[in-house]
């Protein structure tokens, strides 16, 4: 019988130049197909591996680019680049200790990789540990003092750790080293929401936010919000943005004033989507929803929101709905810890929208996330007095410790509370609005006069959802 054994010989170099010409050109499709070939051709061939692993990832398909980096790393173990490949790929995987090790050992082969600093950095961050974080980003910037993605990342550790200044200031610095990178941009812009420094900064961003602010304080009054004050607040912050050239969007559909308390709704939806249970957290958690009926309401529910003063001063947000299994187009949010809180601020909010936007837009108290009566519809009644219709399983505790006891996330981060009065952040996630009513058809979104489409793949959920929840009354 004839045996076939594996060729172990080194491809043409016409070959690996096409390879390496494949993926730094961005033909990515090219590159796969070449690396594969070779791979079945040169089982042993390292570099073929290592491209192969990296394109993989850059195309999404994260779970065979998790086998390629592998193998890679076992082929050469002595490749830092490899182990770094290997690193990144774990932690867009969550696995973060492993890919902690990834790195540690891609910086024991080489501690001059900046690179790999860095990405050590991005997963310190998100196992909590903050001061280490700082260091690793402050080592990949001592080897490469033009990385302006170190700078970036090290502005989200200060800010994380309550340093706003130092924040601010490292994420103008990524933005002077480079005006392509479009987070600096967004986070500088986010930053802003929290905190207002007190030194004169000449950077267009924080111009631009500051002139917006002040014209908030002119046009905003009590008692009704008329159109016109609206159409104004909109069109003048519009304006300021246009005259100072500032090229600038965001994904955010959703305009938040935090208090400092987090409500880790990313670890309690995690748990849901991964086991299709409703954490313990969850059956304490009600919420306040008023629904405006037109873009204009949805804005100056926004202003009330801003300007209402709550004891606690509960988290709250105005916001476009674009999950596509929840009903639904305009919505405002204000998040309570109990039930009573809850039906309290109801009360006390029906007062305010009627003196201050119209009578008849009620508010209703409802629990947790919106997506959890999708999988239990009974968690969505509630009992004024008494016992709930559904309650916490406490089969679910033990997923619940399971889930927390392989995490090793340990929160340190300090969640400074949201500043009133509109912002460059607000204006910008307004436009985002704007692009969604006219998605929808809300004829009052003409009153706005802004015939640019900002973000279009807002504007095209927006289409979308008026097909498939066409009983909604728009105005």
């Amino acid at each position: 019988m004839k045996k076939i054994h594996a060729n172990f010989s080194k491809p043409s170099q016409k070959k690996l130049d096409n390879l390496l010409k494949y993926y730094q050109t961005g033909r990515y499709v090219d590159a796969e197909k070449l690396s594969i070939s070779m791979t079945k051709e040169f089982p042993e061939h390292q570099f073929a591996w290592k491209v192969l692993a990296v394109v993989l990832k850059l195309t999404g398909r994260i779970s065979e680019s998790l086998v390629a980096s592998q193998k890679s790393v076992k082929l050469a173990p002595q490749d830092a680049e490899a182990h770094n490949n290997l690193g990144s790929i774990l932690q867009e995987l969550g696995r973060l200790d492993e890919a902690e090790k990834s790195y540690e050992q891609s910086i024991k082969l080489n501690a001059d990789y900046a690179g790999v600093h860095n990405n050590l950095g991005m997963t310190l961050e998100e196992l909590g540990r903050l001061n280490e974080a700082e260091s690793s980003y402050r080592k990949a910037i001592a080897l490469k003092p033009d990385y302006a993605e170190a700078y970036n990342n090290l502005g989200n550790a200060f800010q994380w750790m309550g340093k706003l200044e130092e924040a601010m200031n490292c994420y103008i610095k990524a933005i002077e080293l480079n005006s392509e990178l479009p987070e600096s941009s967004q986070n500088l812009v986010e930053l802003l929401t929290s905190y207002a420094s007190h030194k004169n900064i000449s950077h267009p961003i924080v111009k631009v936010h500051q002139e917006i602010k002040k014209i908030y304080l002119k046009e905003v009054a009590s008692g009704i919000i008329s159109d016109d004050k609206i159409i104004q607040l909109f069109c003048k912050s519009s304006k300021i943005i246009k005259e100072h050239d500032l090229k600038l969007g965001t994904n955010s559909t959703q305009a938040y004033r935090r208090n400092s308390i987090d409500l880790n709704c990313k670890r309690h939806m995690n748990i849901f989507n991964k086991f299709n249970i409703i954490p313990k957290f969850c059956f304490g958690c009600y919420k306040v929803q008023v629904e405006p009926k037109s873009i204009i309401e949805l804005i100056k529910l926004f202003v009330v929101f801003d300007q209402i003063k709550f004891t606690e001063n509960n988290t709250r947000k105005c916001m476009i709905e674009v999950r596509p299994e929840i009903s639904g187009f305009y919505k405002g949010l204000i998040y309570c810890s109990n039930l009573e809180e809850a039906y309290q601020i109801a009360n006390y909010l029906e007062i305010v929208v009627e003196e201050n936007i119209r009578p008849g837009l009620h508010a209703v108290v409802k629990r947790g996330c919106s997506e959890y009566p999708v999988s239990f519809p009974d968690y969505k009644a509630i009992n004024k007095s008494g016992a709930q219709l559904m309650n916490y399983n406490e089969d679910w505790k033990s997923i619940e410790e399971d889930h927390d006891s392989l995490s090793s996330i340990k929160s340190s981060k300090i969640i400074t509370p949201s500043l009133s009065g509109l912002n460059l952040h607000d204006a910008l996630i307004i436009q985002n609005w704007i692009d969604y009513a006219k998605g929808i058809g809300d004829q009052s979104v003409h009153l706005l006069n802004q015939n640019k489409i900002f973000t279009s793949n807002i504007y095209q959920n927006a289409k979308s959802r008026i097909e498939k929840y066409p009983w909604q009354e728009i105005e």
